[in-house]
């Protein structure tokens, strides 16, 4: 007995309600009203440069450049209409327009090849899985890799079922939109083009395309390829990744349900996964050869993705965090609905759709507690920056090795720079005067410069909670990899 197509499109069309529900939520939630992560600040400091220059400046940082020349051309308009004080709300709204069209992407295409149970589910979990949520609401270019990456996954069926030149210039684009956005998001896209290529090996009109597809790809990406070659040196010498533990490879392979900090719920999630690909493989013989191929890819693009990244991070050096697989988490969360969508057999359905719940039910469980980390971990910061912008009565301290993650702060506060090298991100620091107002100050100047300013408080951003034993300072903010230091 089938389960009733009517009722899965109820279901479906209640996952798009709940959907509609949650980009409602993203607009007005409170991680929507602050800077939850660290790395917002060095994208609000980059923005500050001409957009002639930020591929260089960029290349100097870890990441591609598309997120920063997006938020630049943003950033000159609002300076055009003078709205250039509501910036961060621009930005956040930036981050979130991806999921916007992630939703009209379910409701037109998906839902027309795939049903409305696919498509709702598929929108929902895009939503509250993983750390999809939060990432919505940070000034980085995670959402718009995920979005280039769910299109070019989308496009790639197009491809198999027609073969012609629009699906393969649309899978084309939008994977080097990808990889022009996030490192991580190329990976997964490596992985489906090796797929395709040995699945069609027999067809050689598929096999001339897509060997057409990647060269173009290819071409269009050499302008980046000296800035590359320039990170990869960079890391090279030393990042701040951790080196990878067991627990980190669990929190990998569960990330695609919640956070690797919450590691039982991540165990929970790939044995609730297992249990879901060994009850459906005898249904999976079943269907279509091509929605075999397709699935088996997506499932391939996650895990293709967590198995390249971690042998690379314990052969050479460590480049995996688990925010990373954000991209290709979403397409596993794709193909999870497609084969949810395709179980015809009541009985059958209702237990895949039930495992499918628990792994919803395990990642909804953790997004009290995740809204909570970024809450907790970043207000004390946001005040801290707010309280000394204001109150003309700060001096803040900023150490070179925060590379330029609080300059931006350098307007509207007393700010140094301490023993800042001779050029920084490419420039001369005389061109960076021109840009951020701050001074320049030696260690050894510090004593004097407490000495002369014994009405204001000063502050030093340091990498560690100690900075030097002839001074006397008090941690106020410690994370792992920044400290606040108020001088006593």
């Amino acid at each position: 007995m089938e389960f009733n197509k009517e009722h899965k499109d109820i279901i479906g069309t209640a996952f798009f309600a709940l959907s509609i529900a949650m980009l409602g939520y993203m607009l007005v939630s409170p991680l929507n009203q602050m800077i939850i992560h660290v790395d917002e600040y060095f994208t609000l400091s980059v923005l500050h440069f001409p957009i002639t220059a930020l591929p260089q400046v960029i290349s100097y940082d870890v990441h591609p450049p598309f997120h920063y020349l997006l938020l630049k051309i943003v950033t000159d308009i609002l300076t055009a209409l003078g709205l250039q004080a509501n910036k961060i709300f621009a930005y956040k709204i930036m981050s979130i327009v991806p999921y916007a069209i992630i939703l009209v992407l379910s409701f037109t295409k998906i839902r027309k090849e795939y049903g409305y149970l696919t498509a709702g589910l598929f929108a929902f979990s895009m939503a509250v899985m993983s750390e999809f949520l939060p990432y919505y609401s940070v000034i980085r270019m995670y959402s718009w890799a995920m979005l280039f990456l769910i299109l070019a996954f989308v496009f790639l069926r197009d491809v198999i079922d027609k073969n012609d030149t629009k699906s393969w210039a649309l899978l084309t684009a939008f994977s080097v939109l990808a990889a022009y956005s996030h490192y991580f998001a190329a990976i997964p896209v490596i992985c489906i083009y090796v797929a395709f290529f040995f699945y069609f090996l027999r067809d050689k009109k598929k096999i001339k395309n897509c060997l057409i597809s990647a060269v173009c790809g290819i071409v269009l990406y050499v302008p980046w390829i000296l800035a590359l070659m320039n990170q990869l040196a960079f890391v090279g010498g030393g990042y701040w990744i951790p080196e990878i533990s067991a627990k980190n490879i669990i929190g990998f392979f569960g990330y695609f349900v919640t956070s690797s900090r919450n590691l039982y719920t991540c165990m929970f999630a790939i044995a609730i996964l297992a249990v879901l690909i060994v009850y459906s493989a005898r249904q999976f013989r079943d269907i279509d050869e091509t929605d075999r191929f397709y699935i088996v890819t997506g499932v391939l693009a996650y895990f293709g993705t967590i198995v390249i990244g971690t042998a690379v991070s314990i052969i050479f050096k460590p480049i995996l965090v688990d925010r990373y697989l954000l991209p290709s988490a979403a397409i596993l969360w794709f193909v999870i609905s497609i084969w949810a969508g395709k179980v015809e057999a009541k009985k059958e359905f209702l237990i895949t759709f039930g495992l499918i719940l628990l792994l919803l039910a395990a990642g909804i469980s953790q997004l009290g507690s995740c809204n909570d980390f970024w809450t907790t971990n970043n207000w004390n910061k946001e005040a801290f920056f707010d309280q000394v912008a204001n109150d003309n009565s700060s001096i803040v301290i900023n150490h070179p090795s925060n590379r330029m993650f609080y300059m931006e702060y350098g307007n509207t506060t007393e700010m140094y720079l301490l023993n800042p090298p001779d050029k920084l991100y490419g420039y001369k620091l005389s061109e960076l005067h021109d840009l951020f107002d701050f001074k320049e100050i030696s260690k050894e100047d510090i004593p004097k410069l407490v000495q002369n300013n014994t009405d204001k408080n000063i502050y030093i951003i340091s990498a560690k909670p100690t900075f030097d034993k002839n001074l006397t300072t008090q941690p106020i903010i410690k994370t792992n990899t920044v400290s606040f230091l108020e001088v006593q």
